[in-house]
C-alpha cells in the first residue's frame, strides 16, 4: 500500500493534479454550503467518503470505477436536495449583483419614493405601538403565483391604506403586502417559509415567511412588525436586523427602493 502511494506521487501528472484540485475544491464548497445550512455533519460524511475512495484507488479493485461514479452521484444529489436553498440563493445573487440591484424602481420619481418610505415608516411605528402584526415585501418583481395567492390592489402607498390592510379584523391582515415602485401591488399574499433551523424561537411565522421570500432573491427586502412584541425587523439577502428604530428603518427602506448608494449595503446590512 505504501509503495503504491509512493508510486502514485512519483508518477503524478497534470491530469492527476487537476483531479486532486477539483476534489478538494468540491470539498471546500461542500463545507461552505454545509455551514450555511447547518449541515456540517453531511460535509464530514462526504469528506470521509472521498478519502475512502481515494484510498481504494490504490487497491486496483474490479468495478471500482462504477463504485466511484455511484458515490459521487449520490453526493451531488444529497447536496442539491439538502442545500438547494443556499445554492439557489447564491445563483440569484451572482446574476443580480451584476446589474447593481437595487436601483430606483422603474420610472418612479425620488420624491414619490421618499413619500412612500415615510408612509411605511409611520405605519410600522403605529402598528408597533398597538402590537399589530405586519409583513411588507418591497420588490421589483415577484412570481405571479405569489401575487395571485393574495388580492391584487394596484393602489398608491399610504399609511392609512397600509394600516387598514393590517387591521386585525381585515380579511387580508394575515398575509404579506407586496410593494413595487410606489404601488401596493397585492395584499394577503402567502410566502414560502424559510427552512433554516438557526432562527431564534421567538421569531414566528411572519419572520420565517419574510426570510423565506428573501432567500429566493437577494434583491428583495421584507419588513416585519411582531404581533407579540411590537419589535420591527427587516430581512434582506438572508440577513436579519431587529429592534429597528425610525432612523435605521428609513435607512433600510431607502436602500430597498434604490435611494441609497449601492456601496451603502455593507454599512446597512454588514458582511
Amino acid at each position: 500500500m505504501v509503495q503504491q502511494v509512493v508510486e502514485f506521487f512519483q508518477n503524478i501528472d497534470a491530469t492527476k493534479i487537476i483531479t486532486i484540485a477539483v476534489v478538494w475544491f468540491a470539498v471546500f464548497c461542500t463545507f461552505s454550503y454545509a455551514k450555511k445550512a447547518n449541515m456540517v455533519w453531511l460535509a464530514v460524511i462526504e469528506t470521509i467518503g472521498i478519502l475512502v475512495i481515494f484510498g481504494l484507488s490504490f487497491l486496483n479493485l474490479k468495478n471500482l470505477e462504477f463504485l466511484v461514479y455511484f458515490i459521487m452521484i449520490a453526493f451531488v444529489v444529497c447536496n442539491v436536495v439538502l442545500m438547494g436553498n443556499e445554492l439557489r440563493h447564491d445563483l440569484f445573487k451572482m446574476t443580480r449583483k451584476q446589474s447593481n440591484i437595487p436601483q430606483v424602481m422603474g420610472d418612479v420619481l425620488s420624491e414619490d419614493l421618499n413619500e412612500m418610505v415615510d408612509a411605511i415608516t409611520k405605519t410600522c411605528q403605529d402598528l408597533s405601538k398597538n402590537d399589530v402584526g405586519a409583513l411588507i415585501v418591497i420588490a421589483d418583481s415577484l412570481p405571479d403565483s405569489i401575487l395571485d395567492s393574495g388580492t391584487r390592489i394596484n393602489a398608491d402607498v399610504s399609511a392609512e391604506l397600509l394600516e387598514a390592510l393590517f387591521f386585525p379584523k381585515a380579511p387580508l391582515h394575515d398575509g404579506a403586502v407586496i410593494i413595487s415602485g410606489n404601488k401596493i401591488v397585492a395584499a394577503g399574499c402567502y410566502l414560502p417559509l424559510t427552512q433554516t433551523l438557526a432562527l431564534p424561537k421567538e421569531l414566528g411565522t411572519r419572520h420565517r415567511a419574510a426570510l423565506g421570500i428573501c432567500e429566493t432573491d437577494p434583491a428583495l427586502t421584507a419588513i416585519v412588525v411582531s404581533e407579540e412584541t411590537g419589535i420591527i425587523s427587516a430581512m434582506h439577502d438572508g440577513k436579519i436586523k431587529r429592534y429597528l428604530d425610525v432612523e435605521t428603518l428609513q435607512m433600510v427602506l431607502h436602500f430597498a427602493v434604490g435611494l441609497a448608494e449601492p456601496d451603502e449595503e455593507q454599512i446597512i446590512w454588514g458582511e
